[in-house]
């Protein structure tokens, strides 16, 4: 009776033995368990973490690559500027340049005005001199026409003289008229030239009837 009751104590005390080392082991694995799904969330963290983490790199070298063309078009910005200030300057200049040149055109076609202005009234106050100035000429009468008269001068060759209604014309002292001379007369004129044309003034001619002295045909000079 006593070995029955050892026994079965010895078995109950095997039987708590026995649980107690299964009660151990499932906390154990329980403790594996939660340590291995710790290890798997701080992987997975990790995972997120690093992809995050390479979102953010992207991130930057989108913001590097912006930050680049910034400083490229800030560059090109105040080089623009500077071309601008540049072209400012060669602009201000040009005209500058082209006032000061039309300045000195405009002194030099004003005293080109003046200088032809002076020569033209030089040259009219000559024109007027000669045109006024009276020549005299002493010559045979070699053609007689209504409107002009032919004289052969010792000094002038043959001289060509415009007749016109104020011209005073004399024949052996007495008035007369271009028609009335006969060639071979002795004629003293006076003249003007008027561009180039000899208009008489007075004609004073002397027929050789009148028994003045005449030239004869030997001691008229040859015509030129």
């Amino acid at each position: 009776m006593k070995n029955m009751v050892w026994i079965a104590s010895l078995a109950v005390v095997f039987g708590c033995a026995s649980g107690g080392q299964e009660t151990k082991k499932s906390e154990a694995q329980s403790a594996q368990d939660q340590a291995h799904q710790a290890l798997q969330a701080a992987a997975d963290a990790q995972k997120k973490a690093s992809g995050e983490q390479a979102k953010a790199e992207q991130m930057q070298e989108v913001v590097t690559q912006k930050q680049k063309e910034l400083a490229d078009a800030q560059a090109k910005l105040r080089g623009q500027r500077q071309k601008a200030q540049q072209a400012q300057l060669d602009a201000q200049q040009a005209t500058q340049t082209a006032q000061q040149e039309a300045r000195q055109e405009q002194q030099q076609a004003s005293q080109l005005q003046k200088t032809q202005a002076q020569e033209m009234q030089q040259r009219n106050q000559q024109r007027v001199q000669e045109w006024t100035q009276q020549q005299n000429a002493q010559g045979t009468l070699v053609q007689a026409g209504s409107d002009q008269l032919q004289i052969r001068t010792q000094d002038q060759g043959l001289l060509k003289l415009q007749v016109t209604d104020s011209t005073a014309v004399t024949l052996d002292g007495h008035s007369s008229s271009v028609a009335e001379l006969k060639p071979g007369s002795e004629v003293r004129a006076s003249y003007q030239t008027v561009q180039g044309e000899s208009k008489a003034l007075t004609i004073d001619a002397t027929s050789k009837s009148s028994g003045q002295s005449s030239s004869t045909p030997e001691q008229q000079p040859k015509q030129k």
